[in-house]
């Protein structure tokens, strides 16, 4: 039908939108926003070095990897903020 659900990344961000759901759920909003920084830098990785019939493509090769770069860090940086309780 579309020809993007054929690719084996549609299958890994599934897969980390579980994982994220599952650790904001089971565990804590911290570790949740790691594996998510965590799934960011993976796929950063992937975008780098697959081909482009195998991953998910937005833009350019360099302007992807940039910015899940730019989203992991960032996440990962307010990932120990995660569970602060605003005073009332």
């Amino acid at each position: 039908m579309f020809p993007t659900w054929r690719k084996p990344a549609v299958f890994a961000v599934c897969v980390l939108v579980l994982g994220v759901a599952a650790a904001a759920w089971y565990v804590d909003a911290q570790t949740a926003a790691w594996v998510l920084a965590g799934g960011c830098l993976v796929a950063a990785f992937f975008r780098a070095v697959a081909p482009p019939k195998h991953v998910l493509t937005a833009r350019s090769r360099a302007f992807d990897v940039a910015v899940l770069l730019f989203l992991g860090a960032a996440i990962a940086l307010l990932a120990p903020w995660g569970n602060i309780t605003v005073l009332g």
